[in-house]
């Protein structure tokens, strides 16, 4: 019993450690995670409250984003201190980035909100 209760503890901290369930991992330079959402071509950005979302951020500033209404909308992205900041009619959410297999992960403070992905 003491065998498979070291075991687990084992188990559990290297789980831990590891990027993908560190909530240590740092945070991209926004310039950085702008350069890569930023590239012209459809993101697939799953919000918080399990709305699929398609995002497209082009180079200059400016972009769309389609949802659950049939058409899209206009937004604006830019970088500001240590933050991404998409806006549009809907409002503004300003987000930091950290790297997660497929896309990346916006934070919103110490939340997750949206994970890019294609």
């Amino acid at each position: 019993m003491k065998t498979y209760l070291r075991l687990a503890g084992a188990m559990i901290a290297a789980f831990a450690a590891s990027p993908a369930f560190s909530a240590q991992e740092p945070f991209l330079p926004p310039e950085k995670a702008a350069a890569i959402l930023a590239d012209g071509a459809p993101w697939s950005a799953l919000a918080p409250d399990g709305k699929v979302l398609k995002v497209t951020l082009e180079k200059d500033g400016t972009g769309s984003i389609r949802g659950p209404m049939p058409f899209a909308l206009s937004v604006t992205w830019r970088v500001t201190d240590d933050v991404m900041c998409i806006s549009g009619k809907m409002g503004t959410r300003c987000l930091r980035f950290r790297s997660v297999p497929g896309g990346l992960q916006g934070w919103d403070g110490e939340k997750p909100d949206l994970k890019f992905s294609r």
